[in-house]
């Protein structure tokens, strides 16, 4: 029975007793405008349902196909946290649901073309590390500038903690990340003339439209951007033997843990769209390239909606874990 308007607009509080069991879970970032990555999933299904999950930013969404869609909020403690919030809460069982991020991310431009979407089989956390600034101090205890990070071509600027009692880089389930890789190459992506034209205007990105891809994600909280800090993500990349890097985010590593901490990593994937490149084009400054093209920011959350969309309803029919089967007794 399709729920109501008024119910929809104010989400009922879980039932311990009776908990909701979804056969998948959608995870987007953010949800108001221009970083809607939720509006195509509340548009293309019908809304049965509203949760208020106590610990979460906003309602979990339940749909006609099954699907429980909400939003973590950016960064890795907002995802976290909403991650741990559902997976605690009594009212409901995701015991037998598929969990996919989907949303926007960067890249690099000589990786793909703006609007391209990428199944991750490989999830970094880019804030585990060491940071070293190689430059000499004097007597008196003053960085010579000269010999500041960046200057030198013989020592790594960042490197694997040296305290490490686990490698910070969640490798996912290799099945479903072929499952979903299938699924995704059924897709027609979506094209933007502007997008291709701001795409343009970098040398080295490719001429071509939005292209399926597969790799390795990076998961941080700083908002880096420039060349600099972009060798210096791929290199941590390498140093995991994970490189090179497909595209950077900021909520999937946080959302692996939570997942890993209740036996569920499993069965998670992320699917991420390229919405801007991680570094300015040629003329361009880093503040004028930080945020992309309005054109490509709107492409990269079309596409990544239909490529999610589709991993999902596949995830879903063919259970390739066989993790539903509990759900359907």
């Amino acid at each position: 029975m399709t729920a109501s308007d008024d119910t929809l607009s104010t989400p009922r509080d879980p039932d311990p007793d009776d908990p909701v069991a979804p056969a998948a879970l959608v995870l987007t970032a953010a949800f108001e405008d221009p970083l809607d990555e939720r509006r195509p999933w509340l548009e293309r299904y019908e809304l049965t349902d509203a949760l208020e999950i106590p610990g979460t930013d906003t309602p979990v969404y339940l749909t006609d196909a099954g699907i429980a869609v909400t939003t973590t909020g950016i960064g890795k403690s907002d995802a976290a946290t909403t991650v741990t919030a559902l997976l605690a809460t009594p009212g409901i069982d995701l015991e037998s649901a598929y969990v996919v991020s989907c949303g926007i991310a960067g890249s690099s431009p000589e990786t793909a073309a703006l609007g391209s979407v990428a199944v991750a089989d490989a999830v970094v956390d880019w804030d585990r590390k060491h940071r070293w600034d190689h430059g000499s101090v004097d007597d008196a205890g003053e960085l010579d500038e000269s010999t500041a990070i960046g200057d030198s071509t013989d020592e790594r600027p960042i490197d694997l903690l040296a305290y490490r009692p686990r490698d910070y880089v969640h490798c996912l389930e290799e099945a479903l990340v072929e499952r979903a890789l299938a699924a995704a190459g059924d897709v027609d992506l979506l094209e933007n003339d502007d997008a291709r034209a701001y795409q343009r205007t970098y040398p080295e990105a490719p001429d071509s439209g939005p292209t399926i891809e597969r790799g390795t994600t990076v998961c941080g909280d700083e908002f880096w951007h420039g060349p600099r800090y972009a060798r210096e993500v791929a290199e941590l990349c390498e140093a995991y033997g994970v490189g090179p890097y497909v595209t950077t985010q900021m909520e999937d590593a946080a959302t692996a843990r939570a997942l890993e901490r209740f036996g569920l990593r499993d069965r998670y994937l992320s699917v991420r769209a390229v919405s801007n490149y991680d570094r300015p084009a040629p003329g361009e400054s880093v503040t004028e390239s930080f945020d992309g093209d309005p054109a490509s920011l709107a492409l990269a959350i079309d596409n990544a909606a239909r490529v999610g969309r589709r991993v999902v309803e596949v995830l879903i029919e063919t259970d390739p874990l066989g993790i539903g089967a509990e759900r359907s007794a």
